[in-house]
């Protein structure tokens, strides 16, 4: 992310924490974009206690469904192991490299910075947000940005041939949703601001697709999948190649469980009707975009890594899997320092169904 709009970020994640008084998703967020805000369900709120079957990291069958999922997806072998750009400092003690890195941007930045061409000089890949600048969905679908858009789509698509990668990833306006991005506009314009960006692509012939790189990831709060709300903000599988979430098992980071709440948002509560969603939908891939755990009491975030680990494996239309490696107010998602939490994460890491790789570029 550019200087310039980190420094905003972190001014308004302040202004954030001292209005909510407590670590929420509202201040995750915020970290990321000043314009973002969004509330994740807490611990004791979701869908009921759902067990977590399966035989764990199972063989994948090959199947014709599999195979278009792959080709969509341009991953093979299992899910991408991956997280945001503060779990790259911690690939030592995981044992080995992430796959994929999270990274955000607003329209008008360049790509990429300095360090995240690093990560693609060794051989990640990167799922990359363009979000809005302040300007609405219908300027953006008029074309008033389409200078910055162009060129920024054209850097994306270049560092992938550049780095040699087979596919990146690509998502406008990550959590169109989100009650905060409510003044650029409404769900329909969203989907036209969608559309045009889209056009803008596959005229420049930058799509997986059509001679390019670009994979186009649509990414919504994980709740909006279990209401109309997904519906509304969808582009359609004509525009979209990969269907994503983002989903955290705690609300307050951990506030449910000092009051003696019970244990039930698990990997199925949150993700189940994302799926559902991507396989009514043209039966695309998945991404799960965010995830995350705070470690309230201790041991809870380890052992929401390993329910995590079991769920990707028994879920074979999950294409990748990223944690949110981040302490931002209140709300601690962070495994660093934690033996049990590094511990589990590197076990998933390392897991026969984590061990995605993107197809070679033909």
């Amino acid at each position: 992310m550019a200087a310039m709009s980190g420094l905003v970020a972190l001014a308004t994640t302040a202004s954030l924490i001292a209005l909510t008084g407590c670590g929420s998703q509202t201040a995750k967020t915020a970290a990321l974009h000043p314009a973002s805000a969004s509330t994740s369900s807490p611990r004791g709120s979701g869908s009921g206690s759902v067990s977590v079957s399966g035989s764990g990291d199972r063989d994948r069958v090959s199947s014709a469904s599999e195979s278009a999922e792959e080709t969509q997806s341009g991953i093979t072998g299992g899910a991408l192991f991956g997280g945001n750009y503060p779990l790259v400092s911690e690939e030592a003690n995981l044992g080995r490299t992430l796959a994929i890195v999270r990274l955000y941007f607003f329209i008008g930045d360049t790509f990429p910075a300095q360090r995240y061409a690093k990560l693609m000089k060794g051989g990640r890949t990167v799922l990359v947000s363009l979000d809005s600048n302040g300007a609405s969905y219908a300027s953006i679908a008029a074309g008033d940005e389409d200078t910055a858009i162009t060129a920024f789509l054209e850097s994306v698509n270049q560092a992938a041939v550049q780095y040699n990668l087979g596919a990146i990833y690509f998502s406008f306006e990550h959590e169109p949703d989100n009650d905060a991005h409510r003044p650029l506009g409404s769900p329909a314009q969203f989907i036209q601001a969608w559309d045009h960006i889209h056009q803008l692509a596959t005229s420049a012939h930058l799509d997986w697709n059509d001679g390019g790189r670009l994979h186009w990831v649509f990414i919504l709060i994980h709740t909006s999948y279990t209401n109309w709300r997904a519906s509304s903000f969808w582009p359609g599988p004509g525009e979209v190649d990969i269907v994503a979430a983002d989903g955290y098992d705690s609300s307050g980071c951990g506030s449910a469980h000092q009051t003696g709440a019970p244990d039930t948002v698990t990997p199925d509560s949150l993700f189940d009707p994302l799926i559902s969603f991507a396989a009514a939908n043209g039966g695309l891939p998945v991404f799960l975009s965010e995830w995350g755990s705070d470690n309230i009491p201790s041991g809870v975030q380890a052992d929401f890594i390993t329910q995590m680990q079991t769920y990707v494996a028994d879920q074979p239309e999950i294409a990748a899997a990223l944690y949110w490696n981040t302490h931002v107010g209140n709300c601690d998602y962070q495994v660093n320092g934690d033996q049990a939490s590094i511990s589990a994460m590197a076990t998933m890491g390392q897991s026969p169904a984590l061990q995605g790789q993107l197809i070679p570029a033909g």
